[in-house]
């Protein structure tokens, strides 16, 4: 039986064995074999394509002119960065590309504000002469404006019975400013320096001087009782002999501003002993001529370290480690570390120029003008012991060491300037 289907399956593979083939012969010559033909045209020619753009591509790109012409852009590239990075010399190279790309992260910069500090302005007020400051002569004029405003409101004609009546002037005074006509006493708090005690009440620093006896190079502590005058002036105590103009005479100051400010209409007023506030005025400091002597016993006093140089400047204080140098723009002078309140001195002769009390930047600030396009400037200070237009000296103490402004720790930021670039101290110093 088995034998039997053995052969039965060969004879029906016989059969079958014919159509099978030509099946298979019709699909491959009709179909498999002209689309392989039609495969390997095209994979040669995207072959041939192909090998001709990567030899053109590599050629381009070894020539020698296109190597010399990408060297040329680059040369532009980097000469234009360079000028329209230039804006002005604190600020050099802020714009360039090498500066976009290290950025300013951990580095200190210092940005120098400029703050002019006015003369108080003189402001006639409800017949009396007062002497302000620039906010509250400000404040006055607007006051003045909205008075003169309501007057004329309120100057209404009223008709009645054939009688005109005109409605009085009734100005209120709720609400203004009185300005300070009296002397005031002020105990000195932690922390308060000359120039802000002036500023606070509208006078000057030199007024709060003369009015304490006090000079340039005096010191204030706290709990100290200062006298601060009305106005900025001269508070003057009347002697035997005086008189209106004699005293407007010694100070520099007018007759008249003295008369309307302490309400005295001539002489006969004047009582011994008395004390005039003398709105405008200064004292006038007269040398006479004296022999000389030479003192017995040299007084102690704060010598800087003087370094001979090329640049013919002192040590600005008494301390020699320096925490950061002069890197240009990045940092505009060097930083000199020292103990709280050690003293500053003046690194040439020459006259003060500018005094700032500011809380960032440099804080607390000097610039001193050496002539001939040459300044110095001294920040960070505690205390400043000048004011602007003093004459200072070489190795003269002009400020204490401080930590005011944008600071870490108690140190002196030194600049040297020449005709307004910032420069190298060392190069002046040692």
């Amino acid at each position: 039986m088995t034998t039997l289907t053995l052969m039965s399956l060969e004879k029906l593979l016989k059969l079958s064995r014919g159509p099978f083939l030509l099946v298979s012969n019709l699909i491959f010559r009709a179909i498999i074999l002209p689309n392989f033909g039609r495969y390997l045209l095209v994979k040669n020619r995207i072959t041939k394509k192909t090998s001709n753009f990567r030899e053109k591509l590599l050629l381009t790109f070894t020539n020698q002119y296109v190597i010399h012409l990408i060297i040329i852009l680059i040369s532009i590239l980097v000469t234009t960065s360079n000028i329209l990075a230039y804006e002005r010399r604190e600020n050099y190279g802020q714009n360039s590309l090498i500066y976009q790309v290290i950025g300013l992260e951990g580095i200190e910069i210092l940005q120098d504000t400029t703050t002019t500090l006015e003369e108080p302005k003189v402001y006639s007020y409800l017949g009396e002469t007062f002497q302000v400051g620039t906010d509250v002569y400000s404040e006055a004029q607007r006051r003045e404006s909205e008075l003169s405003k309501e007057q004329a409101d309120n100057s209404i004609l009223v008709t009645e019975g054939g009688v005109t009546l005109s409605k009085p002037d009734l100005v209120s005074t709720e609400g203004a400013k009185v300005t300070r006509t009296t002397i005031k006493k002020y105990e000195v708090a932690t922390g308060d320096v000359i120039g802000n005690i002036a500023s606070k009440f509208g006078v000057s620093v030199e007024t709060i001087l003369w009015a304490n006896n006090l000079t340039s190079r005096s010191y204030i502590k706290p709990g100290q009782e200062l006298i601060i005058p009305p106005t900025t002036g001269v508070l003057h105590t009347i002697k035997k002999g005086d008189t209106l103009k004699s005293i407007a005479n010694k100070y520099d100051a007018s007759s008249t501003k003295i008369i309307e400010f302490n309400n005295i209409k001539d002489d006969s007023l004047l009582v011994i002993g008395d004390t005039l506030m003398i709105p405008g005025g200064r004292i006038i400091y007269t040398s006479a001529p004296r022999a000389y002597v030479a003192p017995t016993t040299p007084a102690p006093t704060y010598t800087a370290p003087v370094v001979s140089s090329n640049g013919g400047m002192v040590w600005p204080n008494g301390c020699s480690r320096i925490t950061q140098y002069f890197k240009g723009w990045l940092h505009t002078g060097i930083d000199i570390a020292c103990p709280y309140g050690t003293p500053i001195v003046a690194a040439a002769d020459g006259v003060v120029s500018r005094v700032q009390y500011l809380n960032t930047g440099y804080g607390y600030n000097i610039i001193i003008d050496h002539g001939s396009g040459k300044q110095t400037l001294y920040g960070h200070a505690s205390w400043i012991g000048v004011v602007v237009g003093q004459h200072v000296n070489q190795g003269e103490v002009i400020a204490k060491e401080g930590s005011t402004g944008r600071s870490t720790g108690p140190h002196l930021h030194f600049e040297v300037r020449i005709n307004g670039s910032q420069l190298n101290p060392l190069s002046y110093i040692r």
